[in-house]
Order: structure tokens, then sequence, then C-alpha cells
């Protein structure tokens, strides 16, 4: 005569109940799994098991070792029911490939536009490259202060040589496919064009009027400084510590970047790299939080 059995674990999902299982069954236990009134006898039957709904499991023993099972079950790895924790939107995950040609794309365009733009300024025979930048659009504070506010774009395209460009062009492919993953490609070029524009004035108000400035280096500041207000809208959308510590660390990592990137050395552009770098964190709070929102509203359709 078969022994009554007893549900000593419910509303588990397939991972949760072969845990429970093989954890009874290695103390001696007659433990078995059940599923919509199906028993499925343990521990092979639920390997790579995927059902729909997902926490309908339940874990049964026989009558008499019910007082046996339920220390074994009590250990928080046995007992875990619940999903693992979707990690916060915005965060760097390598786990979802951030760096494909998917999310590199829009990266890509600015790329093109850049090293295009240097092939045409540079690539013949003419006036000296200072000459040729300053007929190119790039910025001669004198100039801009003369109406020419064109230059304040135009400059952000503009490179005064080979290395200036492909350090540029290097830091774009690092930051710009993780942020495109966040915020979407259109916005990802919208911020780098604003943000290296915004850094151009600020470097108009502020920096040298005797120098002749161009480069990409306020728009990949404004792309960096994105990313962190990203982490900071993260952190602000989540009440759980455990959550907000994966932001911090991004937030951190970030600021180091910046001086790896940019650098403080003398004849560099600061103010234009600061003002970049504030524009970004601006608008990158903005993305993120409408991100955080544009998550909350799909799981809420879905649901």
């Amino acid at each position: 005569m078969s022994k009554a059995r007893v549900v000593v674990r419910d509303h588990l999902s397939a991972e949760g109940a072969r845990r429970a299982v093989l954890a009874l069954v290695a103390v001696g236990l007659d433990a078995e799994a059940h599923r919509n009134g199906a028993s499925i006898a343990a521990p092979t039957g639920l390997a790579a098991t995927t059902t729909t709904p997902p926490f309908s499991w339940q874990v049964s023993v026989a009558e008499d070792e019910v007082a046996a099972a339920l220390p074994v079950l009590a250990d928080d790895y046995v007992s875990n029911t619940a999903p693992p924790a979707a990690p916060p939107q915005g965060l760097l995950d390598a786990r979802e490939g951030i760096w494909t040609w998917q999310n590199a794309s829009g990266s890509l365009v600015i790329a093109v536009a850049c090293v295009f733009i240097h092939l045409v300024v540079h690539g013949g025979a003419g006036p000296s490259p200072h000459s040729r930048m300053l007929s190119s659009g790039a910025i001669a504070p004198w100039l801009v202060s003369q109406r020419e506010w064109w230059r304040l774009v135009t400059a952000v395209f503009l490179h005064f040589d080979i290395k200036h460009l492909v350090g540029n062009m290097a830091a774009l492919f690092f930051l710009g496919p993780p942020l495109a993953a966040t915020i979407g490609q259109g916005r990802l070029v919208s911020l780098f064009v604003v943000t290296g524009v915004l850094g151009n004035v600020a470097s108009q108000i502020f920096g040298e009027e005797a120098a002749i400035k161009a480069g990409a280096s306020g728009g990949i500041c404004g792309l960096l400084g994105a990313l962190a207000g990203v982490a900071l809208a993260t952190m602000a959308a989540s009440s759980d510590a455990r959550e907000r510590r994966p932001a911090w660390q991004t937030l951190g990592a970030l600021v180091a970047l910046f001086g790896m990137i940019v650098g403080f050395e003398p004849g560099r552009d600061h103010y234009a790299h600061v003002g970049g770098l504030v524009a970004g964190i601006a608008l990158g709070r903005v993305f993120g939080v409408r991100s955080q929102d544009r998550s909350v509203s799909s799981q809420e359709t879905s649901a």
C-alpha cells in the first residue's frame, strides 16, 4: 500500500523544484515533483524543463518524512521560488552582446562622416593644415564672435591629423554601442552632435581666444557623460541597494575612463571636454529615465 504524500513546497519554477528534489533525495527522502496534477519521478525528470506557466511546480514527500524534509527546504538556495532578479535597465551587461554591429550602427554613421570629411580636407596638396581647417569650418574664436556660429557645429567633425582622428574614433566605438543599446541609435547620434556643440560653446566662452579648435572629443565626452547619466537614472529608479551597487561601479569606471580618454595634458581643449561631459550627464539622465519608463510600460503591457 503506497504512503500518503504531502506537498512541502508549491508555486515553484522548474529550476526551483529541481533544486528541492535533488536536495531531498540527497538525504535519502522519497521526493517527487508535480505539475498540473502529473507526477514526475526525481531527479532526472526535471532536467532542462521549460513549462508554461513557469511557477506551477510542487514538491511532495511521504507523509512520515515531512518533519525531515522541512529543515532541508529551509535553505535559501533550495527554497528560492522567485526568478533571478533582472539587472537594472541601463547598466552594461556583457551577456547581452553590447558590442555588436547592430548596436554600433549609430557610431559607424558618425565615424564614416568624420573619416570622409577628413579625407576631403586633408586628402590633397594645398594650403597649410591650419588654413585648410579654418576654411573647412574649424573654430576660430574671433570668427565665431563675428557671428560665424556654424563653426560650432562643423568643428565637431573636423580633425587636425590622423592620430587625432583615430584616437577619437576608437573612443567612439568603445562608448557608443553600450549607450546605443540603452537609448537607441538615433538618440546616440543626436546626443553626440548636441554635446559636441555645447562643448564648443563652453570652449568659446571660457577658452583661449587665439587658438584654432576642432575635433569630436567634446561629443565623445558627451557619450561618456550620457553613460554616467544613465547610471544615475538607474540608481534613482532603484529602491534596492543591491541594484544600486552595480550602477555606482559603472559610474566610478566612467570617471576613470574620462581621465584615460581625455587626459589632462596642456594643449587640450578641456573646456570643450568638460562642457560635453556635463551636457552628456544631463541628457543621459533624461534618456535613462525614459528608458526606465519604457521598460515598465512594456512589462505592464506584456502582463
